[in-house]
């Protein structure tokens, strides 16, 4: 079994930070478009120091789930299966049927002694 790693907390503060200013580059317009209505003013685009707060929220939260994700895992299905013991594959209790027809069937047999 491989050995699990746990997620960098530089990784989950990136993380924090990048969404903490997403959520106020978001903020940021909504009030801006809130100011041109109010103003009777006619969209001309954002301004540049909302959209470089977006870009860079962007970039700093895809680096801290680049840096708290996991380990890739193979595609093949055999490299994956070739890790579990046969005890962990054969025990599916999905497959385990109790409720069988052989009452049913072999209601009027009667045994010999």
């Amino acid at each position: 079994m491989a050995v699990q790693q746990s997620p960098s907390y530089f990784g989950k503060l990136a993380c924090l930070f990048g969404f903490l200013l997403l959520f106020h580059s978001g903020y940021s317009t909504f009030e801006h478009l809130s100011y041109l209505k109010a103003v009777d003013g006619h969209e001309s685009g954002l301004p540049t120091d909302i959209v470089v707060e977006l870009l860079v929220s962007v970039a700093i939260f895809g680096l801290g789930i680049v840096l708290v994700a996991d380990n890739f895992k193979e595609i093949l299905m055999e490299t994956e299966m070739a890790k579990q013991s046969i005890e962990s594959l054969d025990a599916r209790p999905s497959f385990y049927s109790f409720n069988h027809r052989g009452r049913a069937v072999f209601r009027n047999v009667v045994l010999k002694k």
